[in-house]
């Protein structure tokens, strides 16, 4: 069995989750090569991915040694939200496939030139959000798609949890790092759900946020003018005492209830739920990227989604710092 190598930039905690998955039931995947500036994380992750014993691969501080030096088929990035685009662009001009946590950028002109640097180096981007590889977000877009729902006439969402209260004082509350705060870290999640599951795309929005004396936002409300003629709303906060979130969508002829994940699943024919509804097989983020390096599937998280939500951010932000609605750009995507 030949071995997809893959590089690793960034080695906080959301890579320790991905490299414990890889290393437990991933098999064809290798690691050979870790990135980060603070030695610090480095030592954490080889610790905790490799418990057993079990050498390390190398290191670096600075991922452009890595992609000079080490043969790579693919990398893995979960570094802080504003090197995203720059460190997915030098992974692609060395070759790699690349698997992206979210946001996979925080600017509209960044997502597209992205998108058309990978077409034309033929590189496969997968976007990190794991709602879309899951069996309940596959069911709901069938169910959607069919037309079983009718016409989507609301779409809301919700995130509250104790954000600020974990990550006070990192860099997801430092802006030029972030991009964004809570609606741009969690509330990714909730977005990206609302636009993938229903297949419509935000047309305008209307935002206000609270910081909370923090240089990113806390608290957001959003009311949505989706295509076809639905509206939405979705509120994120930061300052809860208690994790609660979810997505509702509602159609003339039914409603669906899920998580922002994934994972939970409440579907109404007219009024009557359904009890057992037959959920597709699904294969994990981490399976599908080796997957598609490997020509045996396509991801269901591309890097449309990633441009979706950055054009949808723009206008919310946008729409919170003029106090009115702004149009989302959309062209058909």
């Amino acid at each position: 069995m030949e071995r997809v190598r893959l590089g690793m930039i960034g080695c906080g905690g959301m890579a320790r989750h991905h490299g414990r998955f890889f290393a437990q039931y991933v098999p064809e995947a290798e690691f050979v090569a870790l990135v980060d500036p603070d030695a610090r994380n480095l030592s954490r992750y080889i610790a905790e991915v490799y418990p057993d014993g079990t050498k390390a691969p190398p290191t670096f501080s600075d991922y452009r040694d890595m992609l000079a030096q080490v043969p790579l088929d693919g990398v893995v990035i979960v570094s802080p939200h504003a090197y995203h685009f720059q460190q997915a662009m030098d992974a692609i001009s060395a070759g790699c496939h690349v698997l992206i946590e979210k946001p996979m950028v925080i600017r509209t002109a960044d997502a597209q030139a992205l998108i058309a640097h990978a077409e034309a180096h033929q590189r496969i981007i997968s976007v990190a959000f794991p709602g879309p590889f899951t069996r309940e977000f596959q069911y709901i877009r069938n169910v959607i798609a069919r037309g079983d729902l009718g016409d989507i006439y609301l779409v809301t969402g919700v995130c509250a949890q104790p954000w600020l209260k974990v990550v006070a004082g990192t860099w997801r509350t430092t802006l030029d790092l972030s991009g964004g705060g809570n609606l741009y870290d969690s509330g990714a999640h909730m977005f990206n759900a609302m636009l993938y599951l229903t297949g419509l795309s935000a047309t305008e929005v209307f935002a206000f946020v609270d910081n909370k004396d923090q240089e990113v936002d806390v608290i957001g409300s959003v009311s949505m003018r989706f295509t076809k003629g639905a509206l939405g709303s979705a509120v994120v906060s930061g300052d809860a005492p208690v994790f609660e979130q979810g997505i509702y969508i509602q159609g003339k002829r039914g409603s669906i209830k899920t998580s922002i994940y994934g994972g939970h699943l409440e579907h109404w024919d007219g009024d009557r739920l359904v009890k057992y509804p037959v959920v597709p097989e699904t294969t994990s983020l981490q399976q599908n990227f080796i997957d598609c390096i490997k020509g045996r599937a396509t991801t269901p998280s591309p890097a449309v989604l990633g441009l979706r939500q950055a054009r949808l951010m723009d206008a919310i932000y946008e729409s919170a710092r003029c106090h009115a609605p702004v149009s989302v750009v959309t062209d058909g995507v």
